[in-house]
């Protein structure tokens, strides 16, 4: 294990995850200033036990029991309670030191990196509590340059002791400026990059609005023209096994509208709805998804094989994850190969790093190469006679970006389709 995931481990928990990139960077910022404080509050004791000057080391060891317990507010998840804890208790203990001792010390140049850091670590909705943060550290300041009272006995350093805490006081004092600064620069591009990136999606989802209300309303105006024309038909027919068949044509069309309805508010749902991660027992889900479509038609001669082990688990969205393998499931019903003798479905998965790999596999109909960059687009069809709206495999793509993770599609014609669906434990 590497120095950095070792901190990361001991700041924020090693089964812990932070979602919020903003906010695990100020956490882990906040915990290294805290790490600092408590290596520098070591560095005064070790100084002042050699010494037998303990004046200071009850302070500077309630100091470090409050670093510590801003650290465990982050391991709990309570970060704002980490920053205010630690920001409090380190100008505390600065005014103390500082107004104690010799200002070539170099103790006054935190009453400079305090204030940074609490504009670093605290959010824009929290501006305020930073810029009392500010005006606490600048009164602290005044009291313990100005005013000739100290809480702790005076002390009175050697000009080589002077040179030991300019060097101990800077060695911290530089680190934790840097990390404050870095951190604003940090969340300042993420922001840019957020924007560049939102503009982005903003241009593409003009684009697929118009592409969708156009294709909406042809597929939405051609099952129902269809049907009146068959009701049309149905009224003039005399014979009631013409009447059976035009009501098993107009059956069809309303199955057929109703897809394309469900799959419009699939859309809907993935681009609205928030990642909702829970425990999700993999083989189940899998089942339920089967157990809804294996009595339709289409289903009634496949062989469907669901190999994942019984107590697997990850904990994800699971209503997109259930749109995602439903749409592949029923997509392999819908176009198996009914010319051969053993059609199949296989569900299985396996397990690389961090990655779950879920493939659903057939021996159906398959896909041509030409359209395999192509049949994760918007409303786009391989042939005419698809039975599909053309969403499906869209709706794939993009609840599958919303969980993090990535689709691979393998297809021949008339060998069979293999969907590889890769996401992050």
């Amino acid at each position: 294990m590497d120095s950095a995931q070792t901190i990361r481990n001991i700041i924020i928990g090693k089964s812990r995850r932070i979602e919020s990139y903003v906010e695990y960077k100020r956490a882990m910022v906040s915990g290294k200033i805290a790490l600092l404080y408590i290596m520098l509050c070591l560095g005064y004791i070790a100084y002042d036990l050699p010494t037998g000057n303990l004046s200071q080391v009850p302070v500077l060891g309630a100091t470090i029991l409050l670093l510590v317990l801003s650290i465990c507010y982050h391991r709990y998840g309570d970060h704002n309670a980490a920053h205010y804890c630690m920001l409090t208790t380190v100008n505390i203990t600065l005014y103390l030191i500082a107004s104690s001792e010799s200002v070539h010390s170099s103790a006054m140049i935190f009453f400079l990196v305090n204030p940074i850091a609490a504009f670093a670590l605290l959010s824009y909705q929290q501006r305020l509590q930073a810029m009392l943060f500010a005006v606490f550290t600048y009164t602290l300041f005044v009291l313990s340059f100005f005013v000739d009272y100290s809480i702790l006995p005076e002390r009175h350093y050697d000009e080589e002791t002077l040179v030991y805490f300019v060097i101990l006081n800077f060695s911290a004092a530089l680190p934790a400026a840097i990390l404050s600064v870095n951190l604003l620069v940090a969340l300042n591009r993420y922001s840019a990059l957020k924007l560049v990136e939102n503009t982005d999606l903003l241009m593409k989802t003009n684009a697929e609005l118009d592409r969708f209300v156009y294709s909406t309303s042809h597929d939405l105006r051609a099952p129902l023209s269809s049907v009146m024309g068959l009701i049309n038909i149905t009224e003039k027919s005399r014979e009631p096994e013409e009447v059976i068949r035009y009501l098993g044509m107009m059956r069809d069309r309303v199955i057929s509208l109703d897809r394309f309805i469900r799959d419009i508010t699939d859309y809907s749902r993935n681009n609205r709805l928030e990642v909702k991660r829970e425990k999700v027992f993999l083989r189940c889900l899998v089942n339920d998804i089967w157990e809804g479509l294996k009595f339709s038609a289409d289903a009634e001669t496949i062989d469907f094989r669901n190999e994942i082990p019984e107590q697997l688990f990850i904990h994800v969205d699971r209503g997109r994850l259930q749109v995602v393998l439903g749409n592949l499931i029923s997509n392999a019903v819908r176009y198996h190969d009914s010319e051969k003798g053993q059609p199949f479905i296989l569900v299985e998965h396996y397990i690389t790093g961090n990655v779950i790999c879920l493939k659903v596999a057939d021996n159906g109909q398959g896909i041509s190469k030409e359209f395999h960059t192509k049949v994760f687009d918007m409303f786009f069809r391989a042939n005419e006679k698809s039975k599909g709206s053309g969403l499906g495999l869209y709706i794939v793509k993009e609840a599958i970006m919303k969980l993090s993770g990535s689709i691979q599609l393998d297809s021949e014609p008339r060998e069979g389709t293999t969907f590889t669906v890769r996401l992050p434990i």
